[in-house]
């Protein structure tokens, strides 16, 4: 997109509603072939993948990375719906992550008070 456009869209951003969205990301998909818009989600996700790089190697920019940011949440949308995976999908299925992490995180800190104790 145009970044100029992108600006100019986040000081007066249109206000969708879910149902709206979800309505013109429906239509979007009809108009395409589902391979093609998942080989589109793989460049979109690529493109935030770079903006990542330029971040961490201190030359991106915060509105690079809000766009592709965004259109990394709106290719997620378009998996959900070529896969009929549900919000409710997703969210359990991210509870399953955060437990793993979660219990990665009590493990290693324990380990960490265990080796603190002997050193002392």
């Amino acid at each position: 997109m145009n970044r100029e456009r992108f600006v100019n869209g986040l000081k007066d951003a249109p206000h969708y509603s879910k149902k709206r969205r979800k309505d013109i990301l429906e239509r979007v998909l009809r108009r395409s072939n589902w391979k093609t818009q998942c080989t589109v989600v793989m460049e979109e996700f690529a493109e935030l993948q770079q903006e990542v790089s330029k971040q961490i190697r201190g030359y991106g920019d915060k509105i690079g990375l809000l766009e592709e940011m965004a259109d990394a949440y709106i290719c997620l949308e378009h998996l959900k719906s070529i896969f009929n995976i549900s919000d409710g999908d997703v969210l359990r299925a991210m509870e399953v992550k955060i437990k793993r992490a979660d219990d990665n995180l009590k493990h290693a800190e324990a380990k960490e008070k265990r080796e603190k104790m002997l050193n002392e």
